[in-house]
């Protein structure tokens, strides 16, 4: 998300080997969805996650643009990346470790106010569902 309010869709990484179709199920469109057993990042996913950034912020010489990460591995130890944003004039900076929960700028704007208002969507739906639980679907 750029401070413009202009956004890629997502990548939703869920934690499971298989991906189902329903889990897809209300997503932003144009969102890419992946499954690794972690639930988190990885490298090989990040990479193409930045092509499809790359093709969105069409960066060019006279008009390059700048990703702030945080420190993952899957950013800063990905050669790929690092490679295509050199080709592609995108300039990353990543922000130092510890430090991402004081400095990133989507939790502090953005994320941050997401999980409360979705943690109170929860909270009044298992209010009005007792004994029913959360699940990914």
């Amino acid at each position: 998300m750029s401070p413009t309010g202009h956004f890629i869709p997502p990548l939703l990484v869920f934690p499971r080997k298989n991906m189902k179709q329903e889990l897809t199920n209300g997503t932003p469109p144009g969102s890419i969805h992946m499954c690794h057993p972690s639930g988190w990042i990885q490298s090989e996913i990040f990479s193409q996650w930045f092509l499809r950034f790359i093709k969105h912020t069409k960066s060019t010489k006279e008009d390059p643009v700048i990703l702030v990460l945080d420190g993952h591995y899957s950013h800063t130890r990905n050669p790929e990346v690092i490679t295509l944003a050199r080709e592609n004039h995108v300039d990353i900076i990543f922000l130092p470790p510890h430090s991402t929960h004081k400095m990133q700028p989507l939790d502090k704007a953005f994320m941050g106010l997401l999980k409360t208002f979705y943690c109170q969507e929860i909270e009044k739906w298992l209010r009005s569902h007792p004994g029913r639980v959360v699940t990914v679907y």
